[in-house]
């Protein structure tokens, strides 16, 4: 029977994915720092007949990973796969972000899938399983965009740390991949915040952009099938959805191109564009 771990899953692709793997057979161990939603995800887990336990997880704390993974292993054994899948949005220029911005971003975007990497990839070694971690980074990996500066940098440093990961230990019979999604119906958005706004503005930017990422965005399985596919084939890098393949190829042939296109999109233009669309969407969520 296998196990697998997922981080951020009490919604969207994390929940997804919790979804696919128990359908699968897996026990899922289902984690997130929202309790209400991890529970949730258990819940609807098992009432489709699957298996699946709740684990509070601050994926910022190293201290925290050190003790879910040492609970884990001993309640469940060594997990055959780990995805790391949770994260944040704060958008705005480079300089309306903090350095509370930029730090917060780092240590859950960038250091959580390395710490999560780190503890459980030293388990698997120890005790001999071929197993297989997903870090779930973006289309921002390769698109350093002006609209979110922290959040494309420190998604590149991800897919980047997966990557090294990879080549050191994918003679270990570990697995390692980087799926890469483009514009997916989540609460992401809804979730986010604007460096540089006060309560009102955010909340208003968020609720703008909430609404065309819900219209928009394809369904977070998508994502998760891509990851399950990651596991099964041992894929490097998967990117999800039309405009994520367009951005891996554009950035692999001409960074340069990829840089100047993705330069033309500055802050005051995407506050008009999204503006445009909200308004020609009636507001409608």
């Amino acid at each position: 029977m296998s196990v697998c771990v997922i981080t951020g899953a009490g919604s969207g692709i994390g929940r997804a994915t919790a979804l696919r793997f128990a359908r699968k057979g897996a026990t899922v161990v289902v984690s997130d720092i929202d309790d209400k939603s991890g529970a949730e995800t258990v819940r609807l887990i098992e009432a489709a007949g699957g298996r699946a336990v709740f684990r509070h997880l601050d994926v910022t704390d190293a201290a925290a990973w050190d003790d879910f993974a040492e609970w884990l292993c001993d309640e469940w054994g060594v997990p055959d796969v780990l995805v790391n899948n949770a994260g944040i949005l704060i958008s705005g220029g480079f300089l309306e972000q903090t350095g509370d911005d930029w730090r917060r971003m780092i240590a859950t975007n960038m250091m959580s899938p390395m710490l999560g990497s780190r503890v459980f990839v030293q388990r698997m070694v120890d005790a001999g399983v071929r197993g297989h971690i997903v870090n779930v980074c973006s289309v921002g990996a390769f698109a350093p965009t002006p609209l979110a500066p922290s959040y494309v940098t420190a998604k590149a440093g991800a897919w980047f740390g997966t990557q090294a990961l990879r080549a050191e230990f994918g003679s270990s019979g570990i697995g390692v991949s980087a799926v890469c999604p483009g514009l997916i119906n989540t609460e992401l958005s809804a979730n986010s915040t604007r460096g540089g706004a006060d309560e009102h503005d955010n909340a208003d930017w968020a609720n703008k952009l909430s609404r065309g990422q819900h219209i928009f965005g394809r369904s977070p399985d998508k994502v998760a099938a891509a990851i399950e596919r990651a596991v099964r084939w041992n894929f490097a890098t998967v990117p999800v959805g039309i405009e994520a393949w367009v951005g891996w190829y554009l950035y692999r042939l001409s960074p340069g191109l990829s840089r100047a296109l993705i330069g033309i999109v500055a802050m005051p233009l995407a506050d008009k564009v999204v503006g445009l669309s909200d308004k020609a969407l009636g507001g409608r969520r």
